[in-house]
């Protein structure tokens, strides 16, 4: 099917209509979801998304687009992220997964990968989780309690395992590579 033209210019194609339907039901946390399924940084992206949608608002044919990353931001501020259930992960597949680096794109890969039921170990070189989000953009326009909310609850998405403080090297990559399905760099 055709999508509206604001979910067609948002990188992640989260489905806008449906989640602003959400919120303004005061459903927060099914919006929460709804954004979830195609992006599991709810929080960071109410706050620093550049919100390309805004530009293809059909609204903007009567009057003004709609404040789209403002009523994500309104349905995160209601309720965090790591106290809305993410969506229960399918059966165990047996599957072992590698992520290097716990970024927005490891993150999302370890996210997705637990859902489908395989379980992940996330390999990180710094101390903490977040990659960019976290070391990149200053905390006044993404609070790190706020970011932590996020990664909260990809990590309650199934079994995914963190290891920080860990710089897989070449030598490493070769071992990953022979004892996971699958390695995601």
């Amino acid at each position: 099917g055709q999508t509206v033209q604001c979910e067609t210019n948002c990188p992640a194609h989260v489905n806008v209509p449906a989640y602003i339907a959400l919120t303004g039901q005061g459903d927060y946390d099914q919006a929460i979801n709804m954004i979830r399924k195609d992006n599991p940084f709810p929080t960071a992206c109410a706050l620093i998304c550049e919100h390309p949608c805004e530009m293809r608002c059909r609204r903007a044919l009567i009057d003004a687009p709609i404040n789209i990353r403002g009523i994500k931001r309104f349905a995160v501020d209601q309720i965090a992220a790591d106290q809305v259930p993410v969506p229960d992960a399918l059966p165990v597949t047996g599957r072992r997964i590698a992520v290097i680096g716990g970024g927005p794109s490891g993150m999302t890969c370890a996210y997705f990968s637990a859902l489908m039921g395989h379980s992940v170990d996330v390999f990180e070189g710094r101390q903490k989780l977040g990659g960019m989000m976290r070391y990149g953009i200053p905390a006044y326009r993404l609070p790190r309690e706020r970011l932590d909310e996020d990664i909260r609850a990809v990590l309650g998405a199934g079994d995914i395992e963190v290891r920080t403080g860990c710089d897989v090297q070449t030598d490493e990559m070769r071992t990953l590579v022979d004892e996971f399905d699958a390695v995601y760099v």
